[in-house]
């Protein structure tokens, strides 16, 4: 066991000047793979009833509808059926893709550790649990630790986390989701787990105890915050983008306080403008009902200034307008907690709103708790974690993005109540600034500043 190093307090360095120009975008980005699922949008003024008669006049049927917004989920749509919807007044029709969106290898030791058995953190102090003086170090660093007691801990708060799902019965996670709240809406199965809430993988479980945990193994930002789960990815974290655009949907639609999306995928502005307008529109209705959205950067390493300014490409859904984007710190050998790790996507003009730990990767000889610990699913790792007790460790842009979502959840439950874009100024403007901000953006998430905002 390695015990915890203190913070250094040395301006980081910057890191190297990465510029990403291949031949073409589609050799640098996985852009996905078309599915035999089509979005078909009315805007003639007789939304989804419009097309109906049409849709089904070419043996096609409609099998999912955003009827607010004019949208029916098609299949059974050929080629040559999707082009004459296309060609009808107001009507627009684009393809779903199925995305890797998050790596298909687990961004997770095999290293797992058992907690013992014990009663739930009383309070919102979770200084007792297990891991914590000896692993969070992320937790300390953003000063979360030092918020729990003067806090509500997120009391009263429902962050959605969409993702692989997550284990309602793991030891940290047991009363912490709310049944009916916790569901999967992947619209065409590949997997038998598809069909359930359940993590198959590991990453949604990984990510939800970072945001509330019972406070036995390991402590979390929003102690007394409520969990949503909707699973939108499959247990090899592949989805399509009509899943999460209904997931998103969905969400808001349920009282998500704040959603949590640790995923993303490219898309090109100029060949899938319907599909970003129909995403921006579904972001737009969360936030007028209160919802702030937080979504990963990406683990790629690259510049997304640059990519968006030479390409026109964009990682979605963190750089769609009125979503905080999250990229990630890490500390090497327990020292220097605000370096960029190496793995993160990074650019403050259009890409990063700000950075939190997602922990060290890729060092041979690096230590383990430069990583970040979280909860083991049960159904993960072929049973390893069967007994609901273990936590395993793991890095990336996708373990930075739920302290950000955690900390909006105990903001919010501070004041009350807090328009939507207030409290994205409040995390920004709290954050600790890091130079230069055209890599960090606003800087590194401060949650025990950014517990003090007003909500007036």
């Amino acid at each position: 066991m390695v015990a915890l190093g203190a913070c250094s307090t040395d301006r980081p360095t910057a890191p190297e000047a990465r510029r990403l120009v291949p031949e073409a975008p589609s050799a640098a980005f996985n852009m996905g793979t078309p599915t035999e699922t089509y979005l078909v949008r009315s805007t003639n003024g007789g939304g989804v009833s419009a097309t109906s008669a049409s849709i089904a006049a070419l043996g096609a049927r409609v099998v999912r509808d955003i009827a607010p917004l004019g949208v029916s989920y098609v299949q059974g749509l050929s080629e040559a059926g999707a082009a004459q919807l296309a060609a009808s007044p107001g009507v627009t029709v684009f393809r779903d893709r199925l995305v890797q969106m998050i790596p298909p290898s687990p961004g997770a030791s095999a290293t797992f550790l058992s907690a013992a058995s014990g009663a739930r953190a009383t309070g919102t102090d979770q200084s007792s649990a297990q891991f914590f003086a000896q692993y969070q170090w992320s937790l300390k660093v953003t000063r979360a630790n030092l918020t729990w007691t003067p806090s509500n801990g997120g009391a009263g708060e429902t962050v959605c986390v969409l993702d692989t799902g997550v284990d309602p019965g793991h030891l940290d996670l047991n009363g912490r989701v709310d049944p009916t709240k916790a569901f999967s809406v992947i619209l065409t199965p590949r997997f038998a787990s598809d069909a359930v809430v359940e993590d198959y993988n590991f990453h949604g479980t990984f990510v939800s105890a970072q945001i509330t945990s019972n406070g036995i193994g390991m402590a979390s930002v929003a102690p007394n915050a409520n969990l949503c789960a909707i699973k939108v990815l499959s247990q090899d974290g592949a989805g399509s983008f009509g899943d999460v655009l209904y997931g998103m949907y969905v969400a808001s639609l349920m009282g998500a306080d704040v959603i949590n999306m640790s995923l993303g995928g490219y898309a090109d502005v100029n060949l899938d403008g319907p599909f970003l307008d129909l995403m921006q529109e579904i972001i737009d209705g969360a936030r007028k009902r209160g919802v702030l959205i937080v979504a990963a950067a990406g683990n790629d390493g690259v510049n997304l200034d640059d990519i968006f300014s030479v390409f026109g490409v964009l990682h979605v859904p963190s750089m769609m307008k009125d979503v905080v984007s999250v990229g990630a710190t890490g500390p090497i050998n327990q020292l220097n907690f605000d370096v960029l790790a190496g793995y993160s996507n990074y650019g403050g003009l259009f890409a990063l709103d700000l950075v939190a730990p997602g922990g060290t990767g890729g060092r041979p000889g690096g230590v383990t708790a430069d990583y970040i610990i979280s909860a083991c699913s049960r159904f993960a790792f072929g049973g390893a974690c069967a007994s609901g007790v273990r936590y395993l460790f793991g890095n990336g842009t996708s373990f930075a993005s739920p302290i950000v979502a955690g900390a909006g959840a105990v903001v919010e439950s501070n004041v009350g109540s807090m328009p939507t874009g207030q409290l994205e100024t409040c995390l920004r403007g709290t954050a600790k600034w890091l130079y230069p901000g055209n890599v960090y953006g606003k800087g590194r998430l401060d949650v025990r500043s950014a517990s003090l905002c007003s909500g007036k």
